[in-house]
């Protein structure tokens, strides 16, 4: 571990204390103490550059004064505009700042704009007149336009300062005037009981396979199936360094209280509560069995490591985020284009992560592996005639197989570009693997194509062949009742034929022609009297 990572695990571990000492004191003590052990911390982690968050915070709340109806947008353009000037110091003349310093607004970015926007939809719930309880519902227990003292408490709380999870204005205000949550050292310790062997994992294969080996010269000269093996431990030491984070962080939450909502209530991570809910005025009146934290849950390791899907893998991996992102950026993005929303939403992810380019490079690549999923699992749905997960037999097993291995070597493949972060050293990687794992997406997208056109072509050869079926019947239905109809007619003239015969022979100039036309019915009429006159 280097002195970073220490730092990081030295602050999760000591917060977990502390929020046992906290979860039981008043309200005030729980806003207050929570902000000043956040603000300590932040000075001592970063010094002057803390003055970064701050004036974000400071210009968030003039925001909210100045144009109350346009909140949302406006702290969305002005906290990521901040962060432009935040990571180019060197165009400024600023010093650089340090990695702790970037954590740092990179969550108050997440909750600047989290409660602008809810104080915007609270404003607008109020025009249309929403009931209190669709409003608490809608805007996460959030009752009035926070103050400047609310802003700043929830901003530099101890709880999720540099490591998260995310949680909103509402979240907080739950955590500092409810009644504290049941005793969680049993949840606490199912939280963090395999962060230590997961850590110590992380350190030995992070050792063992160094990311930094793949710019080396000798490195292009292994066999390519070596080098494209590589990016699979390296991606292992990420995210079980991460996986440790996340958890401790969530420890740090549960030892506190912050989060906690009976079952009833429903909550996701990030958002909070989904349903409407009736806040208990003691702990005492649920047992800790009916109280959850799903809503500072940062990640699902089990669920991320078996899951067969990339769409999933994605929902399971910084849970908090993701739910941020799909609230206050993918819903922006354009609705009757899924694909260019994705590649937005990644696009802002991206340059809320960084401005490297490697990582920009990777979360645009996002979209093309989930364009080329969906079309994967709806040509085979067509094929098989039910869903992938629900396909039986040995050929489902295999089919949801690969799909699990391709998703897999895909986060391997993308996440060089967060571990290189330069553009540069993640295209050369890339480029010593021939670009594989662009390529297999792009073969799905085109194989699917074929096989949606080929439905449609054999449907549409059915539809003809079934038409065809039906003309025919219907001209056989036509020449036997038109031959029955001859028949018939035929007799009907030899019967009148004998009965005007006398009047033939006597010359009557008009007997045939009244003799044909007798029974003619229908278009026929014209052509018999035709026939008829040349008789005659």
């Amino acid at each position: 571990m280097n002195r970073e990572e220490l730092t990081y695990l030295s602050v999760l571990l000591g917060s977990i204390p502390v929020g046992f000492v906290l979860k039981d004191r008043g309200p005030r003590c729980r806003q207050l103490g929570g902000a000043a052990l956040g603000a300590g911390l932040a000075l001592l982690t970063c010094g002057p550059h803390v003055l970064h968050s701050l004036g974000t915070v400071l210009g968030t709340w003039a925001i909210l004064g100045l144009l109350p109806r346009y909140c949302g947008g406006a702290t969305l353009a002005w906290a990521f505009g901040y962060l432009l000037f935040f990571r180019t110091p060197w165009v400024w003349g600023l010093p650089e700042p340090p990695p702790y310093a970037n954590a740092l607004q990179l969550l108050i970015t997440l909750k600047m704009v989290s409660l602008a926007c809810d104080a915007q939809e609270l404003r607008e719930a109020g025009l249309k007149g929403v009931t209190s309880e669709e409003t608490r519902l809608m805007i996460g227990s959030l009752r009035r336009v926070p103050s400047l003292i609310d802003i700043l408490c929830y901003s530099y709380c101890y709880l999720g300062l540099l490591t998260g999870p995310f949680y909103r204005l509402g979240t907080h205000l739950d955590w500092v005037w409810g009644p504290p949550a049941p005793p969680a050292l049993r949840r606490l310790l199912s939280h963090v009981r395999w962060a230590p062997l997961l850590g110590a994992l992380g350190v030995l294969v992070s050792r063992a396979w160094p990311a930094q080996a793949v710019l080396e010269p000798q490195f292009l000269a292994r066999p390519w199936l070596a080098r494209l093996a590589h990016m699979v431990p390296v991606f292992l030491a990420l995210r079980l360094r991460l996986y440790v984070g996340w958890l401790c962080a969530e420890g740090g939450c549960v030892a506190a209280g912050l989060g906690a909502y009976p079952r009833s209530a429903r909550a996701r991570p990030g958002q909070g509560p989904t349903v409407q809910w009736e806040r208990p005025k003691t702990c005492a009146e649920l047992p800790p069995e009916l109280w959850d934290f799903e809503s500072i849950r940062t990640v699902d390791p089990w669920g991320t490591e078996v899951g067969r899907r990339f769409r999933g893998g994605l929902r399971r991996w910084n849970m908090t985020v993701q739910w941020w992102l799909a609230a206050y950026v993918h819903r922006r993005g354009p609705r009757h284009y899924p694909l260019l929303r994705n590649a937005w939403t990644m696009l802002a992810s991206a340059y809320w992560h960084g401005l490297h380019g490697g990582q920009h490079l990777a979360f645009l690549t996002v979209p093309l592996w989930l364009a080329a999923e969906a079309a994967a699992e709806a040509a085979l749905g067509r094929h098989f005639g039910v869903p992938l997960e629900q396909l039986g037999g040995w050929k489902g097993s295999l089919l949801r197989g690969g799909q699990w291995f391709l998703k897999m070597r895909a986060f391997e493949y993308l996440s060089m570009g967060f571990v290189l972060r330069e553009a540069a050293a993640t295209l050369r990687f890339w480029a010593s693997v021939h670009f594989c794992l662009h390529l297999v997406p792009l073969l799905i997208l085109m194989a699917a194509a074929a096989s949606g056109k080929m439905a449609a072509e054999g449907r549409e050869k059915g539809r003809e062949k079934g038409r065809g079926k039906g003309r025919e019947k219907e001209r056989e239905g036509e020449e036997e009742e038109g031959g029955e109809e001859g028949g018939a007619g035929d007799a009907q003239i030899d019967s009148n034929t004998s009965k005007m015969e006398p009047n033939i022979k006597n010359g009557s100039k008009f007997a045939l022609t009244d003799l044909i036309l007798q029974d003619a019915r229908g278009p026929e009429v014209n052509l018999l009297r035709k026939m008829a006159q040349i008789l005659e």
